[in-house]
């Protein structure tokens, strides 16, 4: 009974596998001659006859497998046993197409053709490979013979037309789409793709034949208009343009693309008003897409850049977008940006607020809080925010910093370590941000009087960059404070104050130095040079001119100082009591 089941069992899969091997046009694997030419009697011999079948149902079955390399040679060898057999020829084509093998493919699939002409998957087996392998011209001249053969068949003449286009032949393109319009009437795609084609070639006349077309058979369809508007509006025919601008407004109030036409249209008529009214009324529409508008807006990044009397245009667009779109975290993100770009950083910071509350992923919105927190020197919000975004972006060294310039300024010196360090491990690829790291932490541990360890900071910072200004100057000035390494600091503060001359700060760290080292008369003209500079409102320098003054014997002039100094601000520890007792104390 095994045995038995199992012979029924293998015929049963070769009768299936004969059947299923008829291709779509219903040929056979001993299927020779067909078509108009006249039928020849098969010159097979019976035995060639069973061998090419048990190839043919071996091969389909290798094919259903997805054992394509197998499957080429079984269909290969069937054209061996018959040379006429098309129906291989066919399969074979088609596995060699899928294996991107054109020039084969494209030999039996035109083989398989010429033996039956009549069959039309054999010919679209033909066309697809040709257009495949980029050869138009001939694979237009298929969908043509198709075309022509079976007269009602859209699809072809598509094929027709769209393969002539890849060719290159427009002209003979578009009298088979005419011949399209000419059996559906006029359709919006078939019209629009005529229309490009017509202006590819330059001819704008027939293009606006296609749009007035179109528009006459769908004459409630805004879109359309709008199009032959804006068609108008390129080549220079205003009125024209016009005209329809109004035909929309009337079929459709309140369209925003109308507004955005109209807004082109005011424009190239330099009515800069109007065109920004219209852009304005189109901002205001919740029809145009939020994305659409974001473009637009984008577009006066550079403007502003270039043009900043176009700041306010920008914000009144940006305040529109945030008002229409107000579940967008996109929205308040972009328009924070603009107010932040026009110094408004309090307005700035209630707009990123609200993107947050809709959107807490966005990374980049979480830092342009956490420098405005930085530049309103809010740094309770700066440590609370820095701590909360740091849950979310753990791996974020610019989370870390701003966590520790919060604990810096809120004296909390140990947590502003250990937040920069933490930082400093993240940092990947950013040489800048390391250099601010190690000078920061040279900050904090001079502040905590762990001077070796500052020092190391300083150094590990000018190892990266030995010529960043802005750490040989405070590393020189905290240097010269605490009376060490003084010939180190004055070579510090020289090259600093020769890397970016005109520094009122760097220029007062310099004679500073040359204080503390007794050369009074040089710290005088250094820090008259800091005042000439900005200094003259800094309460440090002033002070410091005042001490300069006291050590040449000029007594009086340095009470004068030092009081300016008090007037300006927040002086030494020591100036209340200089100006009490009116003498020297450091």
């Amino acid at each position: 009974m095994i045995s038995t089941y199992k012979i029924g069992s293998l015929w049963l899969v070769i009768l299936v596998a004969l059947a299923a091997c008829k291709s779509p046009q219903g040929t056979t694997a001993s299927s020779s001659g067909g078509g108009n030419n006249a039928k020849q009697e098969s010159k097979l011999s019976e035995n060639e006859r069973m061998e090419l079948t048990f190839t043919y149902v071996n091969a389909t079955k290798e094919k259903m497998l997805g054992n394509l390399d197998r499957a080429s040679e079984l269909f290969a060898q069937c054209i061996r046993i018959d040379g006429r057999n098309h129906a291989a020829m066919y399969e074979l084509a088609g596995i060699l197409s899928t294996q991107n093998k054109l020039n084969d493919a494209s030999f039996f699939a035109r083989s398989a053709v010429n033996l039956n002409p009549d069959n039309e998957w054999y010919q679209l087996m033909l066309a697809e490979i040709l257009r495949k392998a980029k050869r138009f011209d001939d694979a237009a001249a298929v969908y043509g013979r198709l075309s022509k053969k079976y007269p009602d068949r859209i699809d072809f003449l598509f094929e027709h037309a769209n393969t002539l286009v890849a060719a290159g032949k427009t002209t003979e393109a578009l009298k088979v789409f005419d011949k399209i319009e000419s059996q559906l009437g006029v359709s919006p795609e078939l019209s629009i793709q005529k229309e490009q084609m017509w202006l590819k070639m330059n001819r704008t006349d027939k293009a606006i034949e296609e749009l007035e077309k179109l528009i006459a058979a769908f004459p409630t369809e805004a879109q359309y208009m709008g199009m032959l508007a804006d068609l108008y509006q390129s080549n220079k025919m205003p009125d024209k343009a016009m005209e329809l601008y109004k035909r929309i407004e009337a079929i459709d109030p309140g369209n925003p693309f109308v507004n955005l036409s109209l807004a082109d249209y005011y424009r190239g008529k330099g009515e800069k008003e109007k065109s920004f009214a219209e852009l304005k009324k189109a901002f205001s529409s919740p029809k145009l897409e939020l994305e659409t508008k974001i473009n637009i807006l984008s577009s006066y990044y550079t403007i502003v850049q270039q043009h900043p009397e176009m700041m306010g245009q920008a914000l009144e667009l940006a305040a529109e977008l945030a008002r229409v779109h107000t579940e967008s975290s996109s929205a308040h993100a972009i328009y924070g940006d603009f107010l932040s770009a026009a110094e408004k950083p309090q307005e700035a910071k209630a707009q990123y607020s609200e993107a947050l509350k809709i959107d807490k992923t966005k990374f980049l919105i979480w830092q342009q809080l956490l420098l405005i927190d930085s530049e309103l020197s809010d740094f309770d919000t700066m440590l609370s925010r820095s701590e909360e975004a740091s849950t979310l972006f753990p791996s974020q060294p610019l989370i870390f910093y701003f966590n520790g310039v919060a604990h810096y300024q809120k004296k909390n010196y140990n947590k502003a370590i250990d937040a920069y360090k933490t930082a400093l491990m993240l940092v990947v690829d950013n040489k800048n941000l390391q250099i601010q790291l190690h000078a920061n932490i040279g900050d904090t541990y001079n502040q905590m009087k762990k001077y070796a360890d500052s020092d190391a900071a300083y150094d590990e910072a000018l190892a990266l960059d030995p010529n960043n200004a802005l750490v040989l100057n405070n590393y020189s000035y905290y240097l010269s404070v605490r009376g060490e390494k003084l010939d180190k600091a004055e070579k510090m503060s020289k090259l600093s104050n020769s890397l970016e001359p005109a520094n009122s700060s760097y220029e007062d760290t310099y004679a500073w130095i040359l204080y503390k080292n007794g050369n009074y008369a040089d710290a005088r003209t250094w820090l008259e040079k800091a005042m000439k500079n900005g200094g003259d409102k800094s309460a440090v320098i002033l002070e410091h001119y005042g001490d300069v003054l006291f050590k040449l014997g000029e007594k009086e002039k340095a009470l004068e100082y030092w009081k300016r100094a008090q007037a300006a601000g927040e002086g030494s520890e020591f100036l209340a009591k200089k100006l009490a007792e009116k003498i020297m104390y450091e």
